[in-house]
């Protein structure tokens, strides 16, 4: 337990010192951790996942108990701190005395002996008085006021507060299956016989949640191209394109893949998808899941969605503009994003969606369907921008009754809008909107 605890903080100080990004540290420290049983790398994900989830809180707890306020600690003790006090706050499986003494042990193997009586101090304080500090929503929830106040003016008081709670329930694993590739039953029957559990997705899309499994890369359906990882908000996006049999399809910002894959199944071995992003990294992440799928209608291009392409301008019966965006709907599984964002950067990243998509309509043929989404809970991002899209170029709304699930009943699909908010909806936050040519 005190390997996985040091990993968890290794973790947490390279997101929360070193700006890094949660899912992607967690994806690469674990994998490397082949020896780690099932068990150890939940516990890790579990530390690190909640830990950012009520940073907030935490540092009003440890500021509450401490002499030495919690911007002035050193990284690595501010890290094993706020992560051992979630354990005291929040987890019950470890007794406060081994959670205060695998501390003290850390801190002493990373080099911080001489501190080892203050970390003890601390955390026995918090172990005897295990309350949680007084404060409103935005110290319950662990959100900055400013976009608190921005959430309860767009989605209203009762879905802002869903929308934060839903952040805080652990996150389950969503696969989609590649129906093209394998029908259901045999999928099911695949991962019956590695004793993974199903559980049917919502809107009766065609996929699951897995549970009870160690890696999905070492699954057989996975490994056989059967079924790709996806959230079921992204799912749905890529069912609001309804490309058709023969359709060229253009995905400008594909990385890693899921929804050109899932546009590329729904062409049914017909038509082409071509795939882009800007660097050949990315590249090599769509192409990397193109080749264990088998799709031979999927092109991976290297392109820069900002640059417009000539020989592109008038060739595509449909367009995926998933855009870079602040990313503030997947707050659930990547909570660090919420401290970092600021109304600036909002500007900007609307400014940017707003450069890519005066290119993106160009690539439609008339009568071509452009989908503009991103992964977002911000009307600057979402609503805003495609009513200016909508104003400046020749495009009209296309409603999304029919292209969607019966389960879904907004009043904004028959103009072409869809805003999905976790807690409201059983997804992450996401924004999809349908409009085209004339």
């Amino acid at each position: 337990m005190g390997n996985t605890r040091e990993t968890a903080c290794r973790i947490l100080e390279a997101v929360l010192e070193q700006g890094g990004q949660s899912h992607q540290m967690l994806r690469e420290t674990l994998g490397r951790e082949r020896d780690m049983d099932a068990r150890d790398r939940r516990f890790v994900q579990r530390l690190v996942q909640g830990t950012l989830e009520r940073l907030l809180l935490l540092d009003a707890k440890l500021n509450a108990v401490s002499r030495t306020p919690v911007r002035k600690m050193k990284p690595w003790i501010r890290s094993l701190l706020r992560m051992s006090t979630y354990q005291l706050l929040f987890l019950d499986n470890i007794p406060a005395p081994a959670v205060c003494s695998q501390a003290v042990q850390l801190a002493e193997k990373r080099g911080f002996a001489g501190l080892k009586g203050f970390v003890n101090g601390v955390l026995r304080n918090i172990a005897r008085d295990p309350s949680l500090p007084e404060g409103g929503p935005e110290l319950f929830y662990s959100v900055p006021r400013w976009l608190l106040d921005r959430w309860e003016a767009e989605l209203g008081p009762e879905a802002a507060q869903a929308f934060l709670q839903a952040s805080l329930e652990p996150g389950r694993l969503a696969v989609r299956w590649n129906l093209s590739c394998a029908a259901p039953e045999a999928i099911r029957q695949s991962l019956e016989r590695q004793k993974v559990r199903t559980e049917p997705l919502p809107y009766g899309l065609p996929g699951a949640y897995l549970e009870g499994f160690d890696r999905v890369d070492r699954l057989e359906a996975f490994e056989k191209g059967w079924l790709q990882v996806q959230n079921v908000s992204s799912i749905l996006a890529g069912l609001a394109a309804a490309p058709e049999p023969g359709n060229r399809v253009l995905d400008l910002c594909a990385a890693p893949g899921g929804k050109s894959l899932h546009l590329a199944d729904q062409l049914r071995g017909s038509g082409q998808v071509v795939a882009c992003d800007l660097t050949p990294r990315k590249v090599e992440k769509i192409e990397e899941n193109r080749r264990r799928c088998g799709f031979s209608n999927l092109e991976a291009r290297v392109s820069d969605a900002r640059v417009f392409r000539p020989e592109w301008e008038g060739a595509f019966d449909r367009v995926m503009a998933d855009l870079p965006c602040s990313g503030l709907g997947t707050i659930g599984h990547k909570p660090e994003i919420k401290y970092r964002v600021t109304p600036a950067e909002l500007d900007s990243l609307a400014g940017l969606q707003r450069e890519i998509l005066s290119v993106a309509w160009r690539y439609l043929k008339p009568g071509g369907v452009l989908v503009y989404s991103t992964c977002t809970v911000s009307r600057q991002e979402n609503q805003e921008n495609f009513q200016w899209l909508l104003e400046h170029f020749p495009l009209e709304p296309v409603s999304l009754e029919g292209t969607l699930p019966a389960g879904l009943r907004e009043k904004s699909l028959a103009e072409g809008v869809l805003q999905l908010v976790p807690g409201v909806h059983p997804c992450d936050g996401f924004f999809i909107s349908k409009c085209k040519r004339i």
